[in-house]
């Protein structure tokens, strides 16, 4: 993996592992006690994460398989096709971008409620993904 950008996977891992703060520290709370704009902040967080794996699996399936997806899921697809992402990572990551597809595109029909439901769930494939990144990167 010598044609990887070390500084960028470190700058895309580095802000997912934030944005996963900032969402469980305000999906802590009960729904009813988050304010709008802790609810928006959930939503801008979520497209964060989902952004950052985007462009981390398009920059690895270039860089590493020369390949050139027109899609962040055709990236995912071809990354879990070579065994980078396993099949629970690719499901929650597929999930996290076709969230995000939502939020920026179709945010009138979004439920807050549906949202953070859906982030109180924990981030371990997202997580164990980035860590398989970083070992690789090494």
């Amino acid at each position: 993996m010598e044609k990887i950008n070390k500084a960028f996977i470190e700058k895309l891992t580095s802000e997912i592992k934030e944005a996963i703060l900032i969402i469980v520290r305000y999906s802590s709370k009960s729904f009813k006690e988050l304010s709008d704009a802790e609810k928006y902040a959930l939503r801008y967080n979520l497209i964060v994460v989902a952004e950052a794996l985007s462009s981390l699996a398009i920059h690895i399936v270039r860089r590493v398989f020369e390949s050139r997806p027109e899609t962040p899921l055709q990236a995912l697809l071809l990354l879990r096709d070579k065994g980078l992402l396993g099949e629970y990572e690719f499901n929650d990551i597929t999930k996290l971008i076709r969230l995000r597809n939502l939020l920026v595109h179709r945010y009138w029909i979004v439920d807050d409620r549906k949202i953070y439901e859906a982030v109180r769930e924990d981030f371990k494939n997202v997580l164990s993904f980035l860590e398989r990144v970083a070992n690789h990167v090494k």
